[in-house]
């Protein structure tokens, strides 16, 4: 549709850029309705904040005068116990004042509540339980989690990107736009210089990232002696002499003598993490069994990062090593090219994972997005490689680093006891 001049030199900012960011992002285009975007049509700022010590970061979502809500800003805060360890505290949300009849998180009628991005705002926080966890808000936690956590990463620092069409979950693509009209040109030209304002972004961040890897290379190195001495006494290398703790696991004697090491350490370790044990089936227990080690290392050739699963003789496959390796094409802003496994080289009779629904050891089967996939296929695909990404994480960053604290439960104590004291 052509627009003349007048209309062109009347028309102040950028109409819809926010929302055209957010839903040009395929994780929170899976959040927004189509009565969504009507009110995200009045969004006309999302800034970022965090405070340290506090270990909270805070989004603030600004909003323009609209039929849908008095609110001026909305906010959510993520408050953490640890933010390392991922241990939530609560997440605290702006309540919406909805006009009459526009809530767009209940159905007026009934008033149940239907799907919609502006749940995100509702406030969740664990109660104080003496032993259990709710596992249900614990993952309602994780999910408004990893989606304040992209809006804070991907849509504040590189919105002009997202929408321009540049940035994708996938991987980065150009897209030429025609000006056929004075409203289009005039557009472009304050595209042009909001991109020149996110190259400077852009080299700052880029300046932080190289900054940190350094330090992580030295971290690593650091940690390697440490490693070692808990490799040899899980596997029995090393054996500890002395009384055990107050509160350790008392064990006959004979017994103690007898067993070497820390059975199923990495399996039970596993298990107590949130995000893993749902991978686990009851038939990968068995196997899982005989993992000794588990590192993680850094791609000499590209971004990306490599994890080594070691395992001891066992009757269901031959390898000793099983391999995870992700390569990206820019891990700033999280965009992978594959991710590469072993193949398992399974006794006869013992390969489940062909039949099962679910296995921990699909984790190895390899994931790319072939250039020649297109449309949905490929969204899928790259869904399915971000999750399979999100899992990689979860070891690099939590249970290799903190593998005693999940073996023992340390963690989920901690967690409950910082919770009975906020309380």
């Amino acid at each position: 549709m052509d627009l003349g001049e007048d209309k062109a030199s009347k028309e102040k900012g950028v109409p819809n850029f926010w929302l055209t960011a957010m839903t040009n992002n395929s994780l929170l285009a899976q959040e927004i309705t189509k009565a969504d975007e009507e009110a995200l049509k009045y969004l006309i700022d999302i800034k970022s904040s965090r405070i340290v010590c506090c270990r909270e970061f805070k989004l603030e979502f600004f909003f323009g005068p609209n039929p849908y809500f008095k609110n001026y800003v909305l906010a959510k805060k993520f408050v953490m116990i640890d933010e390392v360890k991922l241990i939530f505290d609560e997440a605290i949300g702006t309540k919406i004042k909805w006009y009459p009849e526009k809530c767009l998180t209940r159905e007026c009628s009934t008033r149940k509540p239907k799907k919609s991005f502006f749940n995100f705002f509702k406030s969740l926080e664990f109660p104080v339980y003496d032993e259990s966890i709710d596992v249900k808000l614990l993952h309602q936690l994780e999910h408004d989690y990893e989606i304040g956590v992209t809006i804070k990463k991907e849509i504040v620092c590189h919105a002009i990107s997202w929408f321009s069409g540049d940035a994708t979950c996938g991987r980065r693509t150009k897209r030429k736009i025609e000006f056929d009209n004075p409203a289009a040109e005039n557009l472009a030209q304050k595209n042009e210089s909001l991109r020149k304002i996110e190259i400077e972004l852009n080299k700052l961040e880029a300046e932080f990232f190289e900054k940190r890897r350094k330090e992580e290379a030295n971290y690593v190195k650091l940690c390697q002696p440490l490693d070692t001495k808990r490799y040899d006494i899980v596997n029995g290398v090393t054996e500890v002499k002395g009384a055990p703790n107050d509160g350790a696991m008392v064990q006959s004697e004979d017994k103690a003598t007898k067993e070497k090491g820390v059975p199923d350490f990495w399996f039970i370790a596993m298990k107590s993490h949130h995000g893993l044990r749902q991978n686990i089936a009851k038939h990968d227990q068995g196997a899982l069994k005989y993992l000794t080690d588990i590192k993680w290392s850094r791609i000499n050739d590209s971004e990306g990062f490599k994890l080594e699963f070691t395992f001891g003789p066992n009757p269901y496959f031959k390898n000793s090593v099983l391999e995870k390796t992700y390569r990206m094409i820019d891990e700033t802003d999280i965009v992978l090219e594959e991710a590469i496994g072993t193949v398992i080289h399974w006794y006869p009779g013992q390969c489940w994972i062909e039949k099962a629904e679910r296995s921990f050891f699909n984790f190895f089967e390899p994931l790319e997005v072939p250039t020649d996939v297109e449309g949905f296929e490929a969204e899928k695909l790259r869904y399915q490689l971000r999750c399979d990404y999100d899992i990689g994480v979860a070891f690099k960053d939590e249970l290799i680093c903190h593998a005693v604290g999940w073996y023992t439960g340390d963690i989920i104590r901690k967690r409950m006891a910082n919770l009975k004291f906020l309380g």
